[in-house]
């Protein structure tokens, strides 16, 4: 059965907590719809950045990636993929365009065939232990509260977003620990913002604190940086959440000792396609892997259902608190009584669009 159309559609939404602070306004998000000749269609969510019109994804998506995704296999998302890629190292699409058409068309097999997409990857479990993931607030109190009202929710784990001030984050992390006991996981992502010497002292109270991982503390090409700063630490230091490249850009990563563990999701490794070339890579390096956002509900639904799929799961990140995030789609995955997210019934992601809203807000 052969993919017979696929298209686009733009609609807004409130700006994500997250990115407040940086850009204003709302924030575009690109449905893009994959159908094969039966009618079937498959989807995905891909949202924008800097607060960038949908434009700048659906262009690339319906322009440039269509017609070579028009008339293959609609049950071989992998042959689409090699050849979407092929445009990513000179810029020609966005890894993001690359990632909206892969999850959609990994959406469209598994219905075709009338199965989960984790069925379709290769079903190890049916449920994955999430972590809360802070948005930015002015003072230690309101970061306390937010990790009391994850805690109240039901979550175990939780990663700050913080200050990007290396006392003020040292401070943040001591109330952070106070507050949760010695039994919650803690990790803090410091978003590539420290230099050498902030990145090893704030490493060095974390590890004092017994926080899970160290994300991100140095810019993403530093390498070297990386190396030496975790011959210093004992805590794991991880990267590679943004890394232009793909997959091979890890593997040079990986091969400098950069990181203890590499970030990974749908959306910003091309899709699940290069979500799994991602941790193919990591099990032949014996590197672990961890979950990073999906930057949609339905793209972290697509991340729960690869994450279902391997032998020894990573955390899932769930932006926290989960309401701003949850647009455009009829299903949201919340955290069950046993502290879990649990895969939805239904075939392929086991979600629909949100057709009500979406033609409330449509862009073009």
């Amino acid at each position: 059965m052969r993919i017979r159309a696929l298209w686009t559609t733009s609609f807004t939404q409130p700006m994500i907590p997250i990115h407040q602070g940086n850009f204003p306004g709302s924030l575009e998000l690109v449905l893009t719809v994959v159908e094969a000749e039966d009618g079937s269609r498959g989807y995905s969510l891909a949202r924008t950045h800097g607060g960038q019109p949908g434009a700048t994804l659906s262009a690339p998506i319906e322009v440039t990636l269509a017609p070579h995704v028009i008339g293959l296999d609609a049950r071989s998302p992998e042959q689409a993929w090699t050849r979407m890629i092929a445009f990513e190292p000179a810029g020609y699409v966005s890894v993001f365009a690359i990632s909206a058409v892969d999850v959609a068309l990994w959406d469209l097999a598994a219905r075709i065939d009338k199965q989960r997409v984790a069925e379709r990857i290769g079903l190890r479990r049916t449920a994955v232990q999430p972590y809360a993931s802070s948005t930015h607030y002015p003072d230690i109190g309101g970061y306390v509260a937010d990790l009391q009202s994850a805690l109240n929710r039901g979550f175990r784990a939780y990663k700050v977003h913080p200050f990007y001030d290396g006392a003020r984050d040292i401070e943040l992390a001591q109330a952070l620990r106070d507050a949760a006991g010695p039994d919650i996981l803690l990790m803090l992502d410091a978003a590539k913002r420290y230099d050498a010497p902030t990145a090893l002292s704030v490493g060095q109270v974390l590890q004092a604190l017994d926080f899970h991982w160290f994300e991100e503390p140095l810019p993403q090409h530093d390498w070297a940086g990386y190396r030496e700063l975790r011959r210093n630490l004992g805590i794991d230091v991880i990267g590679g959440e943004t890394l232009p490249g793909l997959y091979p850009a890890i593997g040079n990563a990986l091969e400098a000792d950069a990181w203890d563990a590499v970030l990974c999701d749908v959306y910003w490794k091309g899709g699940i396609s290069g979500f799994l070339r991602t941790l193919e890579l990591c099990r032949n390096r014996g590197a672990r892997l961890v979950s990073h956002h999906g930057a949609s509900a339905l793209m972290n639904l697509a991340n729960l259902h690869v994450l279902c799929s391997m032998d020894e799961p990573a955390m899932i990140e769930v932006l926290y608190p989960e309401g701003p995030y949850e647009y455009g789609i009829d299903r949201h995955v919340r955290l069950g009584d046993d502290g879990l997210l649990h895969l939805p019934p239904g075939i392929g992601l086991g979600a629909e669009p949100d057709w009500d809203y979406i033609e409330q807000h449509r862009r073009g």
